[in-house]
């Protein structure tokens, strides 16, 4: 898989994860998703501060990552194959 698409599957993986633990947006967020990137597969190739970045700056609407480390939120959901 393509850097790009790798580290825009872990965002969008965390982004989810987060939502659902509802720490989105709080000082909670890091020591919540710790757990997650140490045991999901794919995710430990992307350092976790590049996830909790992309994290900080999600809007507060229904979104996606698009784009790699360089790319940026995209308003809905993300696109299934």
């Amino acid at each position: 898989m393509p850097r790009d698409e790798l580290f825009d599957l872990a965002v969008n993986r965390a982004y989810q994860y987060a939502t659902r633990l509802g720490v989105l947006g709080t000082d909670r967020l890091e020591p919540a998703l710790k757990p997650w990137y140490t045991t999901t597969r794919f995710a430990y190739r992307i350092p976790l501060a590049g996830i909790l970045a992309a994290l900080t700056a999600a809007p507060a609407e229904d979104c996606h990552w698009r784009g790699g480390p360089g790319g940026g939120w995209r308003p809905g959901p993300n696109p299934r194959p």
